[in-house]
């Protein structure tokens, strides 16, 4: 997380809505998936990167929206299979950043927490940083997935995963080492 960021959560539950959606787009991805042969989530990023439009205001289109939710939603989604984390929804506000306030803050399912440990994950920008990020993306969104999982095991600490997106107590490893 950038020095100097505050994040604020009040969390609350979810709507049936927003549980609908999130099913969904996890849905569509896969058909996605199936259908243009993505195979990693870097060819799912580069596929919606490659379809972002703007309108004349220069938000985004309802479509692409969608396809962006769509993959914030899948991200978080592999995620939920491999780690204790779990899907938190709320109010944020988050200081020293804009990506939520671009697009509306309105994405269902972009937290991620533990219910054991100290640790949360904001998919949502870190999406945003891969789609719409002005440099050069230096890290497969694979390999961002699997950092994020040895991390929320206890095998990397926070500096050590190539985002700035996640935070929490690191866990001791000792517990994890044996003799």
């Amino acid at each position: 997380m950038p020095e100097n960021t505050v994040v604020q959560v009040t969390p609350r539950a979810f709507t049936r809505r927003e549980k609908t959606i999130i099913r969904q787009d996890v849905k569509r991805f896969e058909k996605i998936g199936r259908d243009h042969r993505c195979v990693s989530l870097e060819d799912y990023a580069n596929f919606v990167a490659d379809r972002m439009k703007t309108d004349d205001h220069g938000g985004l289109t309802p479509k692409s929206f969608e396809l962006f939710r769509g993959l914030v939603a899948y991200f978080g989604d592999q995620l939920l299979y491999e780690t204790t984390l779990a899907r938190l929804t709320g109010e944020v506000h988050i200081e020293g950043q804009g990506p939520l306030d671009a697009l509306g803050g309105n994405i269902p399912g972009w937290l991620l927490a533990d219910r054991f440990e100290d640790l949360h994950v904001l998919v949502e920008p870190l999406i945003y940083d891969r789609i719409f990020g002005h440099q050069q993306w230096p890290v497969p969104l694979d390999v961002i997935r699997d950092q994020i999982i040895d991390w929320s095991h206890g095998y990397l600490f926070t500096a050590e995963v190539e985002t700035f997106w996640v935070f929490g107590e690191d866990m001791a490893p000792e517990e994890f080492l044996t003799a």
